[in-house]
């Protein structure tokens, strides 16, 4: 018996390598076409008559297990077919995805193995792909060329982006991408279940009208030790196939249900209705637990919250997850994301960074016990570094400023999210805006506002002392005290300590997001 594997590589580099949005559309397409159409004429070819949902390698030549994100795992009972078939899944990326790197091996186990020697075939793939020739030597430039306009790769031909955009010259992969945005929209209208025009009008928006985006990245939380765990309660090679395959395709079932009641949620919650009048999202990568979003940035926030929460729900509810989570102790399956909000014109691969270092760096520090969304703002034009930005803001004496992240979901009820709940991320942004109902003037000034963020940052006692002076300047006044009570914590200040016995503080947030909540009732 032999494990066949096959793996794109750099998906969110190959998506977000070119600003233009058409071309980041048709790339997120093709890297779905790899474990989609393609997995599927390939399978068909090398073992005709094949049936995903009827073929078990007990009775059949081929087993597909993994099918989703550019993902492709399956076992067969002949090595020159699982050869043939990653020579011809790999040809066709080639031939009509250049630049994306497509990879696979074909590994011998014996029977009573799989288990182990799954868990060496990752390590596999991964030598191989080390050794071979990236994506980039594909691309020689003798004889000199010109370059493409949107990629800098050698160009390949003449094309316009758009009907009243000029003709440039593009390389083979920008032209790949172009010639699949069409069928890109048919896959998005479907994941976001709205009409085909609806998500072209949402791709002009994005790229040609709104102010801010942002895109959005969200990966699974202990995934690893979920497929260990799988392996080690698995009676043999037959069972543990079928949970790893009932696996694969709930979460993936479980991801795409929970971008749709997150989109549903959002709109309810920001008053549109996600038919006549669809939000601005778009996801490029949907599958299993990764999810990857490029959307406007009054969506960004309260959309990633909703998705977290509805995965949990999702995978709670999912009748294959159930014995699987029963057996490994859990309810549920968490997820930590990452929100990078930019100006429209700002390059997305910087954006993609971005929003992948606070899904990493920060959303899943608290992984073990909720899930979780850090996000970022950023209101200048230099490539992004998390450490720097989150240094920019440290408060004196080398504590951290910022309460990242916030936690979302069942999670939130733990004690260790005290201060940093997405209840309490709204409640200070809502007393940030609360205004007075005759003149409609902000309670808190944003000039009072702004002092106390400067106090924060030079350090505890002066924040203090600038909260003491504003509580005196509001004494007597009811909606002052009240907008500047919910704007503190517990103890009455701006900071305070965290489960890991570091100095918070939440206002810092509350700015940096006060222009991408819907103020709540009360409040503007």
């Amino acid at each position: 018996m032999f494990i066949v594997m096959i793996r794109t590589a750099g998906n969110q580099r190959y998506i977000f390598s070119s600003g233009k949005r058409k071309e980041i559309v048709g790339a997120s397409d093709l890297v779905a076409r790899v474990n989609g159409a393609w997995t599927e004429e390939a399978l068909r070819e090398v073992f005709p008559g094949f049936e995903k949902d009827r073929w078990r390698i007990a009775s059949h030549d081929a087993e597909l297990l993994v099918a989703s994100a550019g993902r492709v795992t399956l076992l067969v009972k002949d090595a020159d077919a699982g050869r043939r078939l990653v020579t011809a899944l790999t040809l066709r990326a080639l031939d009509q995805a250049p630049g994306l790197d497509v990879c696979g091996v074909v590994v011998r186990y014996e029977q009573g193995s799989l288990h182990t020697v799954m868990k060496n075939v990752q390590a596999e793939l991964a030598a191989v792909r080390e050794v071979r020739p990236g994506p980039q030597a594909r691309f020689l430039r003798l004889p000199p060329v010109e370059d493409c306009a949107s990629s800098g790769l050698p160009a390949a031909g003449i094309r316009a982006e758009g009907e009243d955009e000029p003709a440039q010259p593009r390389s083979a992969a920008a032209l790949a991408k172009l010639d699949a945005y069409q069928g890109a929209l048919e896959r998005l209208a479907m994941d976001a279940d709205v009409e085909r025009r609806a998500t072209r009008e949402i791709v002009d928006d994005l790229g040609l009208r709104a102010e801010w985006v942002a895109v959005v990245h969200a990966d699974g939380n202990g995934f690893g030790e979920l497929f260990l765990k799988l392996g080690e309660s698995a009676q043999d090679d037959e069972a543990y196939a079928g949970a790893l395959r009932d696996f694969s395709a709930g979460v993936d079932r479980c991801g795409k249900g929970a971008l749709r009641e997150a989109l549903r949620r959002t709109a309810q919650e920001l008053g549109k209705d996600p038919r006549s009048e669809p939000l601005r999202v778009l996801p490029l990568v949907l599958g299993g637990d990764d999810l990857t979003v490029v959307c406007e940035g009054e969506v960004a926030l309260p959309f990633t919250r909703h998705y977290l929460e509805a995965f949990e729900e999702e995978t709670a509810t999912d009748p294959l997850l159930g014995p699987m989570l029963t057996e490994a102790g859990r309810e549920y399956l968490s997820a930590g994301a990452g929100v990078a909000i930019v100006k429209r014109n700002y390059p997305f691969h910087f954006a993609y960074q971005l929003a992948e270092q606070l899904t990493e760096d920060e959303a899943k520090k608290v992984k073990d016990w909720s899930s979780a969304l850090a996000f970022g703002v950023l209101f200048e034009s230099a490539a992004p570094d998390l450490a720097r930005i989150r240094a920019s803001v440290t408060l004196s004496g080398g504590s951290g400023g910022t309460a990242s992240p916030y936690v979302v979901g069942e999670g939130s009820a733990d004690p260790r999210g005290k201060g940093r709940r997405w209840a309490d991320l709204e409640r200070r942004a809502d007393a940030l805006n609360r205004r007075e109902h005759g003149s409609k003037e902000l309670l808190i000034p944003r000039g009072a506002a702004h002092d106390l963020r400067e106090g924060v940052c030079l350090g505890a006692e002066v924040a203090a002392s600038r909260l003491d002076l504003l509580r005196q300047r509001f004494e007597g006044d009811g909606g002052r005290s009240g907008a500047l009570m919910e704007l503190t914590e517990e103890g009455g200040g701006l900071l305070w300590t965290d489960h890991e016995g570091k100095s918070v503080t939440g206002l810092l947030d509350a700015m940096t997001a006060l222009q991408f909540l819907k103020p709540r009732e009360g409040a503007e």
